[in-house]
């Protein structure tokens, strides 16, 4: 059911012929008709004073002696009968005003002679996106039936849906097709899924599909007939009348009984009054340039006595007014929420919404709490408080992500390994990188590099990533897999050649500047060893290091101030190699932004490094390596003036000749 005209069983409204009384709990209705002014080019003037309303209506038969209230259309003349021709009349209207949102965004309304400011595309803060998708010519599906422009609909918006993981349906609005390109228009949220469609293939052909909401597609106009434009004068003057500027009200009660809209015949014949509210919205709309000037104008609307039963026939509302406060949905025809179901994931603003006198109350006495879950901001629903603005306040609060706590840094190392590895890396990584991958890096060792440029701080503007992007691995740009193996660099000379061509870096001394860093050091278990011994693994260490870094770029020499995280794995190296290896390090980089203040960070965590802690890593190491006792290990590295390497090699002579107690039981992966 939708809007429609008296009938006898109707609720009445308000005391016989008057218009001006309020529903328990409603919203404020106007004191008065607020007509509305129209210049002599036609446009509705909503700033129209109350007096000159009243002025205007002189004349005017009084209905029951109430001046209030608007009158009925005069028994003696006949309303005339919707015509097909009217219908096509009004479709125009709803089209040619911005009826559907792509012409809204792109056209603008279509006035006389005067417009009412709009000079073709919306405001960039409208929430609407528009899209050029390319590739469809090309497509088999042009060949269907109808152009297959509803296929391609079809499958971008069943797609999207898809990608983005969600119940919540994609919506395209009215797409227009002009030469070799398809323009859509939808909301933002749906936009930026719809973008991860560009490249899919439809029907046999690649989408190319690009933002173009900064730009007019060339849409073409056509000019309203007379009698279109007659009809929009017609229903803007409806507007005028039914808005109250004090209270932001826009009353839209009762339409079956509105005399204007009678004498155009709109709720008579094979009328639909579903079109005409459409109709009436795009004109609403095309009243206001932006939408804070929208918001600002409008707050609150009310629909009361319009024998709704389904928001689907008012769906136009939410397009329009999609940011409402207040809505009077009161003296309709709602029996459950299914009625109000399409509306779940709209008016997310909503703070009052009146069902008084809805067949609701009786027949679905749990409505309330769908409602309360599907407008997060509700807080008055048919008069009765069911949110504080407290509790929105701590809802709102609690789906916000927190940050992770930190409080410090959480530096666990085993025997000074993980300090003496960075007092080495960071100044041979500015210094000679060619050394330190030979020293500490493999042929089974891996390297990538990772650019986040999405947040930008302004003290970063203008600055290049360009030596990087070739070899950025971000998995959020980078989908396919043979472009993400192709970004990781496995082995020694690979690494090395990569580092190369990385721009030069100066990173902050880790003994005076410690405040530019947070490093976290943990054991890790379970390693692969390398020496094939152990089918449990062996031990080793995860460590990352927060920090920043200026680095040059080659090409125009300028230099820059980056943020970084940098994660190394390190574990035991194959016999032959060095004491300790790194198995993977993952370098992501981001413009910079300074680390919070941290407690403990004022000095080094750590002491400076010591011949003891050194000489105890070498034994724990020859430990692993031989077998043998730490005691024996300590014997054979004194042996040799603690040449590890050397140590190894005595070892393996003089094996035989060890008694049996210089070897442990069990060959040991941590003594």
């Amino acid at each position: 059911m939708a809007p429609s005209g008296n009938r006898k069983d109707s609720a009445p409204s308000g005391p016989r012929g008057n218009r001006s009384s309020t529903t328990r709990g409603g919203i404020s209705k106007r004191r008065g008709n607020h007509g509305g002014r129209v210049d002599r080019d036609g446009d509705l003037d909503m700033d129209a004073s109350i007096a000159a309303n009243r002025s205007s209506r002189k004349g005017k038969r009084p209905s029951n002696g109430n001046s209030d209230s608007i009158p009925s259309a005069p028994r003696s003349s006949r309303p005339t009968r919707a015509t097909a021709r009217t219908q096509q009349l009004l479709q125009r209207v709803i089209t040619e005003s911005g009826g559907n949102l792509s012409s809204r965004t792109t056209n603008g309304v279509s006035g006389g002679s005067k417009s009412l400011g709009f000079k073709g595309t919306r405001s960039a803060n409208a929430p609407y996106t528009t899209l050029q998708i390319e590739g469809f010519e090309a497509s088999r599906a042009t060949k269907n039936e109808g152009g297959g422009l509803r296929e391609l609909i079809i499958f971008l918006e069943r797609k999207a849906q898809h990608i983005a993981k969600t119940t919540r349906p994609i919506r395209i609005m009215k797409p227009q097709k002009e030469g070799d390109f398809v323009y859509i228009t939808t909301n933002k949220e749906d936009g930026e899924e719809i973008l991860k469609l560009n490249g899919f293939l439809f029907a046999g052909a690649n989408l190319t599909i690009t933002d173009i909401s900064d730009k007019k597609p060339p849409v073409a106009q056509t000019a309203m007939s007379s009698t279109a434009l007659e009809i929009k004068e017609q229903l803007r003057t409806v507007l005028s009348q039914r808005y109250d500027i004090n209270a932001k009200l826009l009353s839209l009660s009762a339409l079956g009984e509105d005399p204007i809209l009678n004498q155009m015949g709109f709720f008579s014949g094979e009328s639909k009054p579903e079109k005409l509210f459409r109709a009436l919205m795009a004109v609403c709309d095309g009243l206001f340039k932006t939408e804070e000037e929208k918001r600002n104008a409008v707050s609150s609307i009310s629909l009361a006595g319009n024998n709704i039963d389904d928001v689907l026939q008012i769906m136009s509302l939410t397009d329009t007014f999609p940011d409402l406060a207040n809505l009077d949905l009161s003296r309709n025809q709602f029996k459950n929420t299914k009625g109000l179901q399409k509306w779940r994931y709209r008016l997310r603003k909503l703070e009052t919404l009146l069902l008084n006198d809805n067949p609701i109350e009786t027949m679905d006495p749990s409505y309330q709490a769908d409602l309360i879950a599907w407008f997060p901001k509700l807080q008055n629903l048919s008069g009765i408080q069911v949110r504080t603005p407290e509790q929105i306040a701590a809802e709102e609060a609690a789906l916000r992500p927190n940050p992770i706590p930190q409080h410090g840094i959480d530096f666990r190392d085993i025997g000074g390994i993980g300090e003496g590895f960075l007092r080495e890396f960071v100044p041979m990584y500015d210094a000679d990188r060619p050394n330190l991958a030979a020293k500490y890096y493999d042929n089974e060792s891996t390297f990538s590099v990772a650019i986040n440029n999405a947040n930008t701080s302004r003290n970063s503007v203008g600055q290049s990533w360009a030596p990087y992007l070739k070899f950025s691995r971000n998995h959020v740009k980078i989908t396919t897999t043979h472009a993400r193996v192709q970004r990781l660099f496995t082995g020694l000379h690979h690494i090395q050649s990569m580092w190369q061509q990385l721009p030069p870096t100066r990173h902050p001394d880790l003994a005076t500047e410690f405040h530019k860093y947070i490093i976290d050091c943990h054991p890790v278990h379970g390693l692969a060893d390398p020496t094939g011994q152990s089918p449990v693994g062996v031990d080793g260490m995860v460590i990352t290091m927060h920090g920043q870094f200026e680095d040059q770029d080659p090409g125009t020499m300028k230099t820059a101030t980056r943020s970084f995280t940098r994660t190394f794995i390190l574990g035991p190296a194959a016999p032959g190699g060095n004491v300790i290896r790194v198995i993977s390090d993952v370098l992501a980089l981001r413009a910079h932004d300074p680390l919070p203040a941290l407690p403990g960070l004022s000095a080094p965590p750590v002491p400076p490094p010591n011949e003891d802690m050194q000489k105890q890593q070498m034994v724990i190491e020859l430990c692993n390596r031989t077998g043998m006792t730490p005691e024996y290990s300590h014997l054979c590295l004194d042996g040799v003036g603690w040449n590890f390497d050397q140590a190894l090699i005595t070892f393996n002579e003089k094996r035989g000749q060890l008694p049996a107690e210089a070897f442990a039981m069990i060959p040991q992966q941590n003594c």
